[in-house]
């Protein structure tokens, strides 16, 4: 375009493209159907986790004292097999997504629950217990993640204004699967004469189940109506340009103003074709692979939060204004905020997350371009930059310490209970199948919360880790069995805000557009605490010959991740109201462009 152009042919040209983005938008972008299949996969969604988070929660309760006892090692030693095993299973978080953003969830659940499988049937023939540590960590652990996060990434590809209750009923599985292993668990150590090896063949092929869940993870994809009405746009658009500024003008930088225009120019010099825009057929081929890119998962910034998109925007509505008015930022400031009438109008929410690195074009073929796609899309779930944030920091230490504690009442609550006399199997694994219940009830809660813009997520996560915390310290001291039964309640309050609030969370302190790589990132320091939590309560109990110190400490922890987290509000607003505009521009926290 001339330097000397005027300003208002200038405007006239940015309307026109601004006009021509928000079409193919509407045109390319796969509305969720809001049902129909989409319960379908709930209720898949719902078995995968039930039998992940089921396995994970009672496994050890079960099998700790055994391999304790047959590998004649410390509790401590005993531990690190199912604290990696959950440890791995966060970890691997990040991955999972990106490997499912690309190759599809139903791909990745499938792949998962092999590896899982193969972990498990592998662990029954190993003679030591740091060989138990791959086969039944890690191994298992990958496996559950590779199952974990494309059965949450996939529900929000189905539901929009109903995302809150299918979310949540999919969530739900979590709490059903505790409970249900709880009861079982007991009845077929006694049917394998508590021979841990066979019982592992039975988690084993539990784990199998999650096969048949990830069938039913079917895509949501375009129809060939809508590539043709793509490509037609298209077409259009490049005739009313002028050679330098179509879709085969040279483009560099990925615009995150216009992702659509930018994906098919960007995908137009992949071909490497002169002519591409003259040949219909290869217009069509450009415009499908474009259409593709941006219906992947993480392509739309709202795949991990769990509402509806219509409180989403009136969540940013109310934090935003709160913030303008409790600090009175200034408008570069305001920036780091996604403001209400900057969120697309058509509630399709489209993400930047791993695109801009398409600026470079991937290899044409082989294994670097698969890798390179995996790794930018990981790389769109992990952000560094979020560590120079104060409020970040503080949540991911809080995030830490809640995983530090979060394994330890599930593992080793029956060993408190061994000091009431007379208590059946049943009755001992009762608390953790209450637990499983009550964590349902409140998830259900939590899910109208996240749809409840007026209720404060980070208050009501803050008390239910508090009250978590302090049920955690009070162990040790109940001396009846109707104490382990009270301290469930608080206790999965905790648990059920932590896990359903979080990304509410990310999306009230820095925007709906941070959210991907907020949660990725999180996930990380998660991942360690998990890993770290149960060994540390089991040295204890080595060191002191109980666990009563390890459930006063853990408890100590629980309850410090909920009160570091209270200023994170004010936190938040003395961060843009100082560095607002150095910190918006050194970790990119931009808003959302506006398409009206």
């Amino acid at each position: 375009m001339p330097d000397n152009e005027p300003k208002d042919e200038r405007e006239r040209r940015a309307s026109k493209v601004d006009e021509t983005e928000t079409k193919l938008e509407a045109a390319g972008i796969v509305k969720p159907p809001d049902g129909g299949y989409g319960w379908v996969v709930v209720a898949a969604s719902f078995i995968a986790n039930m039998i992940v988070d089921g396995i994970i929660f009672t496994v050890g309760e079960s099998c700790l004292k055994l391999w304790k006892a047959d590998f004649a090692s410390s509790d401590t030693a005993a531990a690190f097999t199912t604290s990696l095993l959950s440890g791995s299973y966060l970890l691997v978080g990040p991955l999972a997504s990106a490997l499912a953003n690309n190759y599809g969830c139903r791909a990745v659940t499938i792949l998962g629950a092999f590896i899982s499988f193969f972990g498990f049937m592998a662990s029954t023939l190993v003679p030591q217990i740091f060989l138990l540590y791959i086969t039944f960590g890690v191994i298992g652990g990958v496996g559950f993640g590779l199952v974990y996060l494309p059965a949450i990434v996939i529900v929000p590809q189905y539901f929009d204004n109903k995302r809150a209750l299918a979310v949540g009923l999919a969530v739900c599985g979590s709490g059903i699967g505790t409970s249900l292993f709880a009861l079982l668990n007991p009845i077929v150590m006694t049917l394998v004469n508590n021979q841990w090896r066979y019982f592992i063949v039975f988690i084993a092929f539990s784990s199998l189940i999650s096969v048949l869940a990830g069938l039913f993870f079917k895509p949501v994809q375009a129809t060939e109506k809508q590539v043709e009405e793509v490509t037609k746009l298209a077409e259009e658009y490049e005739k009313e340009k002028e050679p330098a500024e179509g879709l085969r003008g040279e483009r560099n930088n990925f615009d995150p103003n216009r992702p659509f225009l930018s994906t098919l120019e960007l995908n137009a010099e992949k071909t490497q074709q002169k002519d591409v825009w003259s040949q219909h057929d290869l217009a069509t081929e450009v415009a499908r692979e474009s259409v593709t890119d941006l219906n992947r998962p993480l392509s739309k910034q709202d795949v991990f939060y769990p509402g509806s998109t219509s409180s989403l925007h009136q969540r940013t509505r109310t934090r935003s204004d709160a913030s303008s008015h409790k600090s009175n930022p200034s408008a570069a400031d305001r920036e780091a905020f996604i403001k209400p009438d900057e969120v697309h109008q058509s509630s399709h929410h489209i993400s930047t997350v791993g695109l801009p690195a398409a600026a470079e074009p991937l290899p044409p073929s082989g294994p670097r371009r698969w890798l390179c796609a995996v790794g930018r899309a990981f790389g769109g779930l992990v952000d560094r930059q979020l560590l120079k944030l104060p409020t970040f920091v503080i949540l991911a230490i809080s995030g830490f310490l809640t995983l530090t504690c979060f394994y330890v009442p599930f593992a080793y609550l029956g060993r408190h209970l061994e000091k009431i006399e007379g208590l059946t199997d049943f009755w001992k694994s009762f608390p953790l199948q209450l637990l499983g219940v009550i964590n349902i009830v409140f998830r259900i809660l939590c899910g109208k919360i996240s749809d409840s813009p007026k209720v404060d997520s980070l208050w009501v996560s803050n008390a239910g880790l508090i009250l978590a915390g302090l049920a955690t310290m009070a162990v040790p001291l109940f001396t009846q069995y109707w104490h382990f039964i009270a301290f469930c309640f608080p206790f999965a309050f905790g648990v059920a805000c932590f896990a359903a609030l979080r990304s509410v969370i990310c999306v009230d302190l820095w925007g709906l557009e941070k959210l991907s790589s907020a949660f990725g990132t999180l996930l990380l320091f998660m991942g360690v605490g998990a890993l770290v939590g149960s060994p540390i309560a089991a040295s204890i109990k080595d060191w002191s010959g109980n666990f009563d110190i390890s459930f006063y400490v853990m408890g100590v922890l629980m309850t410090l991740s909920g009160l570091i987290c209270i200023p994170l509000r004010k936190l938040r607003a003395w961060e843009l109201q100082k560095y607002g505009e150095e910190t918006a521009k050194t970790v990119e926290l931009q808003p959302l462009k506006s398409s009206a």
